[in-house]
């Protein structure tokens, strides 16, 4: 403890050795004189000894919870001791330098203009004070403003998939339902599926981001079920980039657009499809697909009058997780081959990088 405080009080004495000599400069110009050397670096040690009972003023000043011209005030009291304190101190020190006979302590006159230097020089280190405070508390201020910006936009961010979840459970109970009574094992197959995939989302119920091979994962239990409804009538091709694996990507993000790949583009064809999951890096950007040889959307189709859930949580999650990509992040266009092809374009970094 001693060793630190030891520490301390010689870069404050070093600190202000430095401005004594910063302020002999300015005299040197007119010719070299040690007198006036050691004399500007007497002066800066004498308010080096002050420095410690000035922060000590400082720290009760700003633990009494008062405004802004109370404040001036009190400073303004406060320099009148601290101006003619100096001075008698500074002449104290320097009076054994005969050099220095202007010293207030041996020529009188002199103990204005020492007094009205030491008050400038008072008001500039409580200025400095001041806007070192002001500036601690704004950079404080700003990451506690920016805490409560993530904090409100992971709570954006559950109340969505709180949304889309018991949607996509409703749709899911009722495929699972037509089949019961048809093929009990069938629903026996589909419901540990289910069970399966509800038990890996929960555990990314408080990430606002997981890996893609996890999400993949995630996905391909919801396939499961679905491969069980439609058997030979669906196709699904996963074509992913293997680099782009430990990429994160918002959970459940590829489900709800598969879901209306199927709802409403391969189950209204008696012949079924095939629907393409693809995953590249496009420079800094990840670049998703779900492509699907459907019915197709309608040509007049827009997404900002869409009224489907999956498509309208999805959007809003996007732009809130990613600001920066706004409308790029997210699109959905009519093939002109048939069909319909979902973009989705987010910013490429694995979990380390985004800490």
């Amino acid at each position: 403890m001693w060793r630190a405080r030891l520490q301390r009080a010689a870069l404050v004495l070093l600190a202000w050795t430095a401005v004594g000599i910063v302020q002999f400069i300015p005299v040197m110009l007119a010719g070299f004189n040690s007198a006036n050397l050691v004399d500007k670096i007497l002066d800066a040690w004498a308010w080096a000894l002050l420095t410690p009972v000035i922060l000590l003023v400082d720290r009760k000043l700003a633990s009494i919870n008062q405004g802004a011209a109370r404040l001036v005030a009190s400073w303004f009291l406060a320099a009148i001791p601290f101006s003619v304190g100096h001075a008698y101190l500074s002449g104290l020190i320097s009076y054994p330098v005969k050099a220095i006979w202007w010293s207030p302590l041996r020529t009188k006159s002199y103990l204005v203009f020492y007094v009205l230097g030491s008050w400038q020089t008072f008001f500039a280190i409580v200025g400095v004070l001041l806007a070192s405070r002001y500036y601690n508390r704004f950079l404080t201020s700003d990451l506690k403003l920016e805490r409560v910006e993530k904090t409100l936009i992971e709570a954006r961010l559950n109340a969505l998939r709180l949304q889309l979840e018991p949607h996509f459970l409703f749709n899911a109970m009722n495929a699972i339902s037509s089949e019961v009574s048809a093929n009990p094992k069938l629903a026996r197959d589909m419901i540990e599926d289910l069970s399966i995939l509800l038990r890996q989302s929960l555990d990314c119920k408080d990430r606002t981001e997981i890996a893609l091979a996890q999400e993949l994962t995630l996905l391909e239990h919801y396939l499961s079920i679905q491969r069980v409804r439609f058997g030979e009538r669906l196709e699904i091709r996963l074509e992913i980039e293997p680099a782009t694996l430990n990429t994160m990507v918002p959970p459940m993000l590829l489900q709800p657009m598969v879901e209306n790949a199927i709802r409403h583009g391969i189950e209204r064809r008696m012949s079924g499809g095939v629907i393409v999951v693809s995953a590249a890096a496009a420079g800094e950007q990840l670049l998703i697909h779900i492509l699907d040889n459907g019915v197709g959307i309608p040509r007049n189709w827009r997404m900002e009058n869409a009224s489907g859930l999956g498509v309208r949580v999805t959007r809003e999650r996007l732009e809130a997780l990613y600001p920066e990509c706004r409308e790029d992040c997210f699109s959905i266009r009519r093939r002109e081959t048939g069909g319909t092809d979902v973009a989705i374009r987010i910013p490429l970094h694995s979990e380390s990088v985004r800490l």
